[in-house]
Order: structure tokens, then C-alpha cells, then sequence
């Protein structure tokens, strides 16, 4: 079902008609408010000749001899007895065509999706424009793209808008200028003149209208609110300044008594500061003669103690004095007995040096005899060894464990021997 307020996709179609009369040429082209335009008319053929054909008026027609295109220079009105391979091959609407190229679902730049309803109006202008237009493009072809070139350009022209510009290219030629303009230059070698083309009306979704529409009666409650505001704001002010008018004189009020109160008060200050000036001199009198008897009190003390502390001092270096003296005889007498002790002792040591030497001798001699006698058992365990060696069997030692072993037990003396020597 047709939507009430957006159109329905124009297709441009090519229509067959029995003659090229003028009524018939224009019931042809006639849209009968359905979608499909009938802009070319093809009529149909005779068998030998045209015993009567009309040539019709306000359309562009299309003469061909022998199936080749040819301007047989006839113009509108009634022909008789024409042959049959002298015939209109085309006849070609002269009208400015309102093309309708609706896009739905196209989306913006914030990816909203909006419908849109294009016309394109383009007309054939000539017969040489509309031989270039039936012999090169058709009406099919030029349906077709119409259709691409439109849903191209008007989607690539709304996704570089928001939703809120995109409400603004409705009935604005200058919108689509840059698409019109691709659209001329491709269809002008066909014939094809783009006369304008226009977005007729755009429709944002059902959800986001309402919402568009809420924000707007919120806004201009707002503005409302605003201006009542400004209206309180301003009672406001002017009972504020009533009420300060009034609480300044009262604060004038408060001001002159509290002047006179302040008056008052210094007046009972000055007299008591006059009370207490003068039990301050009073005080000050007292402490004077209180100052001065200490001072004399003190100097009286300090020449007390200065006796007392020469009398103490006196008695202190007799004192002193006394038991230094007896001190130093004791330590005299504990000197010399000291020294006693330590010549005694001395004496006691020099007798018990004496004797260790004697010792030191004595243990001399005995260790030379001591030696010799230990030399003699040593030769003894060497022959007992060698005895040992000789009952049990032949052994052969050599190198330098041998020549040290031979040392050992010939208890050699200097250099060693020559060279070893092998003993069975």
C-alpha cells in the first residue's frame, strides 16, 4: 500500500502504441497516477504501406527507412499511402518528467536512519537529443541510472549531515547542486537535460520525532521557567531592598545608642583608670620602701657572712694543716718499713739466683752423659733392626728412600753416599 506521505519509486518505461495518432500518442504518455512513466512510444508496423498515418504534435518523432534512422522532413498533420519501410520508428515525450526516487533507511552522520523523497525533472529537449536518447541509453538504462545515481548521491550527501541538518535539505536546491550537476554530465551525451532536482520532504524516524518534539515543548517550558524565574528573581530583589531600607534605619537606630552607651562607658572608664592610677602609685610607694629595706637587710647579711666565712676559713686551714702533718708522718713511717720488706726480699732472690745456676750446671753435665748414653741404645735398635731385616728374606729397595734408609741405620756423617746399591 502506498504510503500517504511519501511517493513511491518512479520507473521510466518504454510503451507500444497501433498508431501514432494524437490521442493515442497522448494516452500513451499519460502516467494514469501509477509509477510507471511512459517516456518512449514504439508504434506498430504495416504489412505493405500506411494508407493513412497522423504525424502527432507536441512529441518528438523518430523516422526510419528501411530499419535505418532517417529525417524524412514530414512534419505534423495527416499522411497518406506512405510504404511500410518508410515508417515512425519513435515517438519520444517532449514534457519536463517529474521523476520520483524515494531512499529509505539512509543513514546520517550520528547513524541515524532517515527516508527521503527525491524528484528529479529532466526533459528531451530536440529530435537530435532524442535519437541519442533512444539509439544510445533507453528508457530501462535511464531508469537505472537515475535510480544508482540518486541513492548514491543522496546517501553519501546525508551521511556528511546529522540528523538535525539533515531535516534543513528539504526544498533546498542547493543541497543536491553537486549531485544535479554529476547527473547533467552524465546524461547530456544521451540528450537527457536534468532541469533540477529537488529533496522534497525528509522523515526522521517515529521514535526520534516524538522525542525531537518532546525536547522542543521541554525547551520552550524551560524558556518559561526561565522568564517566570526572572519575574520572581525580580519580586525578590524588590522586597529584599524594601527589607534592607528598612533593617538600615534600624541599624541607624542601633547606632545612636550604642554611641551614647560608648559615651557613657568611657566616662565610668576614665574614672576608674584615675581609681587605679592611684592605688598604683600607692603600690609602687610600698614596693619602694619594701625595695629599699631588703637592700639594706641583704647588705646587713652579706657583711655577716663575710666574717663567718673568714672565721670558717681560718679554722678550716688550721684544721687542714694539722692533719696534713700527721698524714705525712704515717707515710714516712710506712716508706721505710716498706723498704725493709724489699731489701729483704731482694737479698731472698739474689740467694735463690745463686742457687738456680748451681742446678743449671749440675743438669749441663748430666745431659752430656745423658746423650752419649741415649747414642749408644740408638746404634743397639739399628743392629736390631737390620738383624730383623736379614732373617726375613731378600728385599730390594732403591732410589733415595734406599740411600736415606742406609743413612740411617750406618748412622753416616757428611756428604752421602755415592750411589745405591741393590741387596738381596
Amino acid at each position: 500500500m502506498q504510503n500517504e506521505t511519501y511517493m513511491e519509486k518512479s520507473r521510466l518505461v518504454q510503451g507500444s502504441i497501433m498508431n501514432t495518432s494524437n490521442g493515442t500518442v497522448q494516452a500513451g504518455l499519460d502516467r494514469g497516477g501509477g509509477t510507471d512513466i511512459p517516456i518512449v512510444l514504439v508504434p506498430w508496423g504495416a504489412c505493405c504501406f500506411h494508407c493513412c498515418m497522423e504525424v502527432p504534435t507536441g512529441s518528438h518523432v523518430l523516422w526510419e527507412r528501411f530499419d535505418q534512422s532517417k529525417d524524412m522532413g514530414y512534419g505534423p498533420g495527416l499522411k497518406v499511402c506512405l510504404p511500410a519501410w518508410e515508417r515512425i520508428s519513435h515517438v519520444v515525450s517532449a514534457q519536463t518528467i517529474s521523476y520520483s526516487a524515494p531512499a529509505r533507511g539512509v543513514p546520517t552522520a550520528d547513524n541515524i536512519l532517515v527516508d527521503l523523497n527525491v524528484v528529479i525533472q529532466f526533459n528531451i529537449p530536440d529530435v537530435e537529443s532524442a535519437k541519442l536518447f533512444v539509439y544510445k541509453l533507453g528508457a530501462k538504462r535511464l531508469d537505472a541510472l537515475l535510480a544508482a545515481a540518486c541513492e548514491e548521491g543522496v546517501r553519501a550527501l546525508v551521511y556528511g549531515s546529522n540528523h538535525e541538518n539533515v531535516m534543513d535539505l528539504a526544498s533546498s536546491s542547493g543541497s543536491t547542486a553537486a549531485i544535479q550537476a554529476s547527473l547533467t554530465e552524465n546524461l547530456h551525451k544521451y540528450g537527457v537535460q536534468i532541469r533540477s532536482m529537488i529533496i522534497t520532504k525528509t522523515k526522521l524516524p517515529t521514535d526520534l520525532q516524538q522525542r525531537l518534539e518532546k525536547t522542543t515543548t521541554m525547551i520552550s517550558e524551560m524558556e518559561n521557567a526561565e522568564k517566570q524565574n526572572g519575574n520572581d528573581q525580580l519580586v525578590i530583589k524588590n522586597e529584599g531592598e524594601v527589607k534592607l531600607v528598612e533593617v538600615e534605619k534600624d541599624r541607624d537606630r542601633r547606632i545612636q545608642a550604642l554611641e551614647k552607651d560608648l559615651v557613657l562607658l568611657k566616662t565610668e572608664a576614665e574614672e576608674r583608670v584615675a581609681a587605679e592610677q592611684g592605688r598604683k602609685n600607692v603600690l609602687c610607694d610600698n614596693a619602694t620602701a619594701a625595695q629599699q629595706r631588703a637592700a639594706l637587710k641583704n647588705q646587713h647579711d652579706a657583711e655577716m657572712a663575710e666574717v663567718q666565712g673568714k672565721q670558717f676559713k681560718a679554722e678550716l686551714v688550721q684544721s687542714t694543716t694539722t692533719k696534713c702533718a700527721e698524714m705525712k708522718v704515717k707515710a714516712d713511717q710506712d716508706a721505710r718499713t716498706l723498704i725493709s720488706l724489699a731489701e729483704a726480699e731482694y737479698t731472698v732472690a739474689e740467694s735463690t739466683a745463686e742457687s738456680l745456676k748451681e742446678e743449671g750446671k749440675a743438669e749441663e753435665v748430666a745431659a752430656e752423659k745423658l746423650a752419649e748414653k741415649r747414642k749408644y741404645e740408638l746404634m743397639w735398635d739399628k743392629l736390631d733392626i737390620l738383624k730383623d731385616i736379614a732373617k726375613s728374606g731378600r728385599k730390594v729397595v732403591t732410589g733415595d728412600r734406599a740411600e736415606t734408609m742406609m743413612n740411617e741405620l750406618c748412622n753416616m756423617k757428611g756428604p752421602a753416599a755415592p750411589a745405591p746399591m741393590s741387596r738381596r
